[in-house]
């Protein structure tokens, strides 16, 4: 097996099947963009006050001060408000986040979700889907600016 390749030491590696469709398909200049969405999380049952098919929420992880480029804004952008549309009330899609963390050590990390800072806490209740930061972190992108 070969080893994982980085262009970066900073960034994620290297996807195979990812860089053969930006290698061979047009690129976003062009009209055709690729983007990789980092984590799907879903809940489900009495535990997360929900039935069996649950909720979930759509996460994009950037490491350091990194934000969402021009394609993943427009990209997710229009994910997000298709969802949304599908679901006003927030009974199934809860949204699409952005965190930034400091550290690869997730125990050690401090974290911005939708560049509001939350504490290790904040984050553990963030990714138990815990309503009450929900609401904080989601005061972002009430104003709109997340997707300018």
């Amino acid at each position: 097996m070969a080893k994982p390749k980085f262009r970066n030491p900073d960034k994620f590696q290297v996807l195979e099947h990812r860089e053969w469709v930006r290698n061979n398909k047009p690129p976003g200049s062009q009209g055709y963009v690729a983007e990789d969405l980092d984590l799907v999380l879903r809940v489900y049952g009495a535990g997360y006050h929900t039935d069996a098919t649950g909720k979930f929420m759509l996460l994009e992880l950037k490491y350091r001060g990194a934000w969402i480029n021009y394609a993943q804004k427009k990209t997710f952008g229009l994910m997000h408000e298709l969802l949304r549309i599908a679901d006003p009330e927030r009974k199934r899609y809860i949204g699409y986040y952005v965190v930034q963390y400091t550290d690869e050590d997730w125990d050690v990390a401090r974290f911005r979700i939708n560049k509001n800072r939350v504490t290790r806490e904040e984050f553990d209740k963030f990714l138990s889907f815990d309503k009450e930061i929900i609401e904080k972190v989601d005061k972002f992108r009430e104003t709109k600016r997340m997707w300018r």
